[in-house]
């Protein structure tokens, strides 16, 4: 499943600019307020961040101040300018952001701009997500130990409709099918999840309850290029 972005900026044509550029690469959502976005920070289950500096009401800096006042917040913050400005970029790297870019460049420099903050600044602080499916505890739960030991978030679930609706909220780096559910085959119930998901592909490893630990991180890793 493609990263998910959120721009927010005052300016629509830019708003729409910069979806038009990225949207073939990402899911892009769009946001006009800084305000509204401090408000429901909550609603936006996103894995990056472009913000905007000069806006009305709250500019940049003042939604990226509240933005870290939130609770368990480690989606990179990427600001936006029209013009360059060294003080700016030093004081919003001295704050936390994982970049800055410049709305006037290319639209080919943008975009390897983002890849570049994904593969840099996103592999190195998020954990890996990892969504195991399968239903005997036991198992799920020694798999689910073992990952977090090598530093992945894991999310186990018993049921597709469970699976479903974590696939639909976040970007999973690798979807464990752990045994055959109620009698349907792996493979089944990933090509359920696929369609159901509107996708042509998942991230998947099939029997993975039947993988020592060295097999399981091995596999997991080779799937997300660890």
């Amino acid at each position: 499943m493609k990263r998910k972005i959120l721009i927010i900026d005052d300016d629509i044509m830019t708003l729409r600019m910069l979806k038009k550029h990225l949207e073939n690469d990402f899911e892009v959502r769009l946001e006009n307020a800084g305000y509204r976005f401090v408000e429901h920070v909550g609603d936006y289950q996103v894995d990056m961040i472009l913000l905007d500096i000069e806006m009305p009401v709250m500019n940049g800096m003042e939604v990226f101040d509240s933005y870290l006042e939130q609770p368990h917040k480690d989606v990179p913050v990427v600001f936006l300018s029209g013009v360059s400005n060294p003080q700016i970029v030093r004081e919003a790297m001295e704050k936390g952001a994982a970049g800055y870019i410049l709305k006037t460049a290319p639209k080919g420099e943008i975009i390897e701009k983002v890849k570049q903050i994904f593969f840099e600044y996103v592999g190195s602080r998020i954990k890996p997500h990892v969504l195991a499916l399968g239903n005997d505890p036991t198992t799920l739960r020694i798999a689910k130990l073992d990952l977090e030991s090598c530093d992945y978030r894991v999310t186990c679930v018993f049921s597709v409709a469970e699976a479903l609706d974590i696939l639909r909220q976040e970007t999973v780096d690798a979807f464990l099918i752990m045994e055959a559910l109620i009698g349907v085959p792996e493979e089944e119930i990933y090509e359920t999840v696929c369609r159901k998901l509107g996708v042509k592909s998942l991230p998947v490893v099939y029997g993975a309850d039947s993988f020592t630990k060295e097999i399981l991180l091995d596999k997991v890793g080779k799937m997300i290029g660890r």
